[in-house]
């Protein structure tokens, strides 16, 4: 459940030859122009650990996103970073 319009959003990810090439979010399928940056992030000072890879995508349309995968659980997600 959402409570912020911050919170990131799930998404689904189609890898090839280890890089996403097609993002689907609300219903929308897109794919991947090029890889604009790559980040990883291991953090503690959750509750629980965070564990996460990003990647800023550029997609077919010219539009960014931001989307990274919880490495632990597997499950993809659109991080939204302004409304």
């Amino acid at each position: 459940m959402k409570t912020s319009p911050f919170d990131p959003e799930p998404v689904e990810v189609i890898f090839v030859s280890g890089r996403p090439v097609q993002v689907t979010f609300r219903k929308k399928r897109q794919k991947v122009r090029d890889i604009v940056n790559i980040w990883r992030v291991d953090d503690t000072w959750w509750q629980r650990p965070v564990v996460r890879m990003y990647y800023t995508l550029e997609l077919e349309s010219g539009r960014r996103v931001t989307v990274f995968q919880d490495l632990p659980g597997g499950a993809w997600y659109r991080q939204n970073w302004t409304v």
